[in-house]
């Protein structure tokens, strides 16, 4: 998804494989930005993972040091213990999931934006149609990856040969000792995430484009699109209008 403008970054529970989070977002590779979904999750949890594990990718530099941060106790796998780097395919829970997700729905996505791009419809290297895409599909995407990421947490999965247990990902996240595992759940101080948050500043801000689709749908009384049909309608309008 990332060359039609849509990187997409996730989580994963390695007992439970539960979906943590599954957001599209203007970049992957700026580290505040993953960075503001893993504290997100902390927050809501109100808890960090025993341990957590992400490629050698820059982007997880900061939630790396977070997490490190938050176990600087000395309780097993903390300090800088907390975390671990590895490589992509060493990382099998996070793989099995992106490897659904390319099936159950990415592929469709990624075919849809290459016949758009194909047919002419979306030139990339416009810039104005780069922020045009973003501004009318960004929001109907993540509808689409919500909608996902609850099935899957809901739906129950069978036990594999990968040393995984049989079960709902929620059931067994919220409840593992039901099914012989061990909340792993660590506290954090309400405090420490505040201090955090200060960590995540840095994203890119809004560019000219996005103020001014904005300004379009307010005056013209337009609706946000909730479905692909409706978010490409919307993009032929405003190329048009803006080209004009």
């Amino acid at each position: 998804m990332k060359p039609f403008g849509f990187p997409i970054h996730s989580a994963v529970d390695g007992y439970s494989r539960k979906v943590m989070w599954l957001e599209t977002c203007r970049s992957n590779n700026i580290p505040s930005v993953p960075a503001k979904l893993y504290l997100q999750c902390v927050q809501e949890h109100k808890g960090c993972p025993l341990l957590v594990r992400s490629d050698y990718g820059t982007e997880n530099g900061i939630i790396a040091g977070m997490q490190c941060f938050f176990r600087s106790d000395n309780a097993p796998f903390s300090g800088e213990h907390a975390h671990r780097y590895g490589s992509s395919t060493r990382n099998q829970r996070v793989e099995n999931w992106w490897s659904h997700f390319r099936k159950s729905m990415g592929s469709w996505w990624i075919n849809f934006f290459k016949d758009l791009v194909d047919k002419g419809i979306v030139d990339l290297e416009k810039e104005l149609h780069k922020e045009c895409m973003w501004f009318c599909f960004s929001g109907v995407l993540q509808i689409a990856l919500d909608d996902m990421k609850k099935y899957w947490n809901t739906h129950y999965i069978r036990q594999s040969r990968h040393e995984t247990v049989a079960g709902v990902p929620d059931i067994l996240f919220f409840l593992p000792e039901n099914s012989g595992g061990t909340d792993c759940l660590i506290p954090v101080p309400q405090e420490k995430i505040d201090e955090m948050k200060l960590e995540c500043q840095g994203v890119e801000e809004e560019s000219i484009f996005q103020e001014y689709f904005e300004y379009l749908m307010a005056t013209e009384g337009i609706q946000y699109p909730t479905r692909y049909d409706e978010a490409l309608t919307l993009f032929s309008y405003l190329t048009t209008v803006a080209d004009v």
